[in-house]
C-alpha cells in the first residue's frame, strides 16, 4: 500500500513541475493588412497556388480554399462552384499568416525593410528555396509584386493593379 501512495505522489508532483503557462496567455502576432489580402492577393493565391495538387490539398502545409480547388469544410460547396467565399479568403490569409508568424510579424512591422526577402512563401514562389511546385514567379513580376506588396504594405492600388495584371495573364 505504501508504495502505492508514493507512487501516486510522485505522479501528482510530476504532473503538477509540468505544469504549462497559464493556457489562457496568448501572443498576438501582426500580419500585414487583412482586407488587401482578401480582396487581392487571395485570389491570385488561389488561382496559382491552390489547385487541388498543390496547397488546395489537405495534405499540404498551408492549405489554400477556393473556387477551383479545395473548400473549406464548413462550405456546402464544391470545387468549380460557387466563388470563394469570404470564409475560405479569411482562411488563406490565416494560412499564409502562420507559415511563419514571428518573421511575418517582422515584415509587418518594418515594411519598408528587407525582411520580406526572408519569408519562406517569397523565398519558395521566387523559386530560391526548395519548392515541390518549382518558381512560382520572378522577382519583379506582376506576381511578386502582388504578394510582395502586400507583405510589404505597399499602396492598397499598387498592390491591387499587380494582382490584377497577374491574373489577366493566368489561363
Amino acid at each position: 500500500m505504501m508504495p502505492r501512495i508514493v507512487l501516486l505522489g510522485l505522479v501528482v508532483m510530476s504532473l503538477t513541475a509540468c505544469k504549462a503557462k497559464d493556457l489562457d496567455d496568448r501572443i498576438t502576432i501582426e500580419c500585414p493588412d487583412r482586407a488587401v489580402f482578401m480582396d487581392h492577393v487571395s485570389e491570385l493565391m488561389e488561382r496559382r497556388c491552390g489547385t487541388l495538387d498543390c496547397h488546395g490539398s489537405d495534405y499540404r502545409p498551408m492549405r489554400l480554399y477556393g473556387e477551383l480547388g479545395l473548400r473549406h469544410s464548413s462550405e456546402l460547396n464544391r470545387s468549380g462552384g460557387n466563388a470563394t467565399t469570404v470564409f475560405e479568403r479569411f482562411a488563406n490569409y490565416l494560412a499564409v499568416c502562420s507559415v511563419q508568424p514571428e518573421k511575418t510579424q517582422d515584415v509587418a512591422s518594418d515594411p519598408a525593410g528587407q525582411a520580406v526577402n526572408q519569408l519562406l512563401l517569397v523565398l519558395k514562389g521566387r523559386g530560391k528555396e526548395g519548392h515541390k511546385g518549382g518558381k512560382v514567379f520572378n522577382p519583379f513580376d506582376d506576381a511578386d509584386l502582388c504578394v510582395v506588396g502586400w507583405l510589404r504594405g505597399d499602396h492598397v492600388n499598387s498592390v491591387r493593379q499587380a494582382c490584377e495584371a497577374a491574373l489577366a495573364r493566368l489561363p
